[in-house]
């Protein structure tokens, strides 16, 4: 009898603590890495000020059908539209700006992982937002690496620090962008990311699918087919369908 009091107990306890997280999570739900990172820079970009600056955090859109794109943040202000990719990541970082991959180095070097270069997956967010917008020449690719990342092995004057993001609200410096623009970009843009029917899981999907292209030798980006070329970095793969799709991808 005894016992079968202990088990029931033992259960309604359980079944009390699953309630219970259950109901924390949808209230305190827990963050990755990556949305911690993108929740600190939106915080330094702020809110929207009407006629200086607008911010849109999260930019999920379908380009072309089963292809999507997922942009961490766009600030807009008279010195153009900064599109931002945010790395939470820790170690020493290396890399170049015309690498195809970057390293991370951790634990004093026996731990070295690699990624594709953000410079480069930035740039192809660029691409589809000037495709949008029907204009060119006003984007910056920015790459903000949060503290727990040593940059100083970085070569690039693309990649920022969080403590350094601050200086791309300064609108004082070659303004490019009328009053009238950064409204019509953001009313633009803020219209793509209401009207999206795609979720983050698709958009994980679509990228597993756009990999297995690149394995077979078709070229993401357009359909047509990956050529072995050679560039000043040595050999690469590239577009068939090249100037007017700019697409590469390193042998």
């Amino acid at each position: 009898m005894l016992i079968a009091i202990s088990v029931i107990f033992v259960a309604v306890v359980l079944v009390a603590i699953f309630v219970l997280t259950i109901v924390l999570y949808k209230k305190y739900p827990v963050r990755n890495k990556g949305d911690q990172g993108e929740l600190a820079v939106a915080k330094i970009l702020g809110e929207n000020i009407e006629g200086v600056q607008y911010v849109i955090n999260d930019l999920l859109f379908e380009y072309a059908p089963g292809k999507t794109c997922q942009i961490d943040h766009i600030h807009i202000n008279q010195a153009g539209i900064w599109v931002i990719e945010t790395k939470n990541y820790a170690g020493r970082i290396y890399g170049q700006e015309n690498d195809q991959n970057w390293m991370q180095v951790l634990a004093n070097g026996r731990i070295q992982n690699q990624f594709y270069n953000p410079i480069k997956q930035n740039n192809a967010h660029i691409y589809h937002l000037s495709q949008y917008l029907k204009v060119k020449n006003i984007f910056h690719n920015i790459v903000v690496f949060l503290p727990n990342a040593d940059i100083s092995y970085i070569d690039s004057d693309k990649v920022y620090s969080l403590s350094q993001l601050e200086s791309i609200k300064d609108t004082t410096t070659h303004p490019i962008l009328s009053v009238s623009d950064m409204d019509k970009y953001y009313n633009l843009l803020l219209s793509l990311k209401n009207s999206t029917t795609v979720n983050k899981l698709e958009h994980i999907a679509n990228i597993n699918n756009m990999q297995e292209l690149i394995r077979q030798g078709i070229c993401p980006r357009c359909g047509g087919k990956l050529v072995p070329r050679h560039g000043k970095n040595g050999d690469f793969y590239g577009c068939s369908n090249y100037p007017k799709c700019k697409f590469t991808k390193k042998m």
